[in-house]
């Protein structure tokens, strides 16, 4: 089998087991790749990723050092190779193990002992899947040429082209869980890597759109699109990016809503209450003293019936603003009494300060 039209310049295999590596290695022969490096180390491997560019990662697990999840936890997190392929090459069948890896964000998982075939269908899906966007992404260079060049209106419709397909990501993210359901893995993890590709490039589109309309000396849609780019980015938790954007608009809105409390009010409501904690807990990041997110906190751990932490969450955003009507009658039902009432006048900061936040009423 022909593989010489996906040109794989540098490959690199990541596992603790000798004779694994190997068979790998003598397997993506068959791209031709220039440079193949091989790790038993996963700190070596991220040093050398830092450092040099490579087209896909074949991960074993486990390391020398750590796990193959642990591993592209780590990747994943590290906005540097977030368009770094990395496919597990494993023993691991495990429905859960598998499930583990999709969610982490692997683009593909191949089961040893394999074939040839299988190798290369895996591998060549995941090296393909990453390209799916690059027509879109010369059109996005193309367009912030355009807001440097002062071509505000062009660049306008150009970025308002691209987002008019927004919903691609959703149909995706739609057939991945259908796919899952099915037990389809591959197709799965295909399905959802396309919807984080499109998701990522509607981010840099919307926070094109409020580059042009910045320009134009337009603030109102400026701060509508940023907060748009930082509710993207907050869903796929990108954590530096959320919070650039987030301060970004509070030069010029400083109620602007924080945008994971935001996405943590979505989640709680459509009854994803552990995903709904952790937007809430990344939203403390940015504004740790904002009421509505402990507030949130607490209804969430009260719908998880732990009464316990509901009840220091819900303190928490009393003592930060003791007149906070909604937290006060959350408060009466988890302890059965009154929550004391400020002093007149409140107390200092609780009644000017900034709200970033969505209450989840």
């Amino acid at each position: 089998m022909d593989f010489s039209p996906v040109l794989l310049d540098t490959v690199v295999i990541v596992g603790k087991n000798e004779e694994s590596a190997r068979r790998d290695r003598r397997s993506v022969a068959a791209f031709r790749p220039r440079r193949v490096e091989v790790f038993a180390s996963g700190e070596k491997a991220l040093s050398f990723l830092l450092a040099n560019r490579a087209d896909v990662v074949l991960l074993d697990s486990p390391l020398e050092d750590m796990d193959g999840l642990q591993f592209l936890r780590v990747v994943r997190r590290d906005l540097r190779l977030k368009d770094v392929p990395v496919v597990m090459v494993t023993a691991a069948s495990q429905r859960d193990k598998v499930l583990d890896a999709i969610a982490v964000g692997c683009a593909g998982y191949i089961l040893r002992p394999y074939s040839e075939e299988t190798f290369a269908k895996h591998v060549l899906r995941a090296c393909q899947v990453e390209r799916v966007t690059e027509i879109e992404r010369q059109q996005i260079e193309d367009a912030r040429e355009m807001v440097a060049m002062g071509n505000f209106d062009d660049a306008i419709e150009a970025f308002e082209e691209i987002i008019s397909e927004q919903n691609m990501a959703q149909k995706y993210y739609d057939m991945g869980c259908r796919c899952l359901v099915r037990q389809k893995y591959g197709q799965a993890i295909i399905a959802f890597k396309k919807a984080i590709k499109i998701n990522d490039l509607f981010a840099e589109a919307y926070k094109g759109l409020a580059d042009a309309y910045k320009g134009k000396g337009e603030l109102e849609p400026f701060k509508r699109y940023m907060q748009k780019a930082a509710e993207i980015h907050a869903q796929f938790n990108r954590m530096e990016e959320t919070k650039e954007l987030f301060i970004e608009i509070l030069k010029y809105d400083a109620t602007t809503p924080n945008p994971f409390n935001s996405l943590g009010v979505k989640l709680r409501k459509s009854g994803d209450l552990a995903g709904a904690l952790h937007a809430y807990g990344q939203a403390l990041s940015l504004t740790p003293e904002d009421e509505n997110i402990h507030f949130n906190m607490s209804k969430a751990y009260y719908f998880m019936g732990d009464t316990g932490r509901a009840k220091d969450c819900v303190e928490k955003a009393l003592s930060y603003n003791a007149g906070f009507d909604e937290g006060r009658k959350l408060y009466r039902k988890l302890f059965g009494r009154e929550y004391p009432r400020p002093p007149e006048p409140s107390a200092p900061g609780a009644a000017g300060r900034t709200v970033h936040a969505m209450r989840d009423l």
